[in-house]
């Protein structure tokens, strides 16, 4: 169950560029085609999020907290985008991509 007040705490959010994090991410994890997956969630984005099955036991969600929290008054920084969750013992990490990459 993920909680929106532990998503408010800053020292719990990672920002990522996804130049630099999905590649790595995706190894670490086990998740093929890491990368692809992110940007077809961002395009096709689900309220409740997608999970990721990884090589190594591990798993992660997908979702976008605007979408996800959408009974929520206040919004979350970056919420409209698409962020990688593994449980509240890891830091989650909302994942952005550079504007010139957004305008293609």
């Amino acid at each position: 169950m993920m909680r929106f007040g532990w998503f408010r705490d800053p020292d719990n959010i990672v920002y990522s560029d996804v130049n630099e994090f999905a590649d790595h991410f995706g190894r670490e994890t086990g998740v093929q085609n890491f990368r692809e997956k992110l940007e077809e969630f961002r395009d096709n984005p689900t309220k409740e999020g997608i999970l990721l099955k990884g090589k190594k036991r591990t798993t992660v969600k997908l979702f976008i907290p605007d979408l996800y929290f959408e009974d929520k008054p206040e919004k979350l920084l970056m919420g409209d985008t698409v962020w990688v969750y593994m449980g509240e013992y890891y830091p989650c990490h909302c994942v952005y991509w550079p504007r010139e990459e957004e305008q293609e």
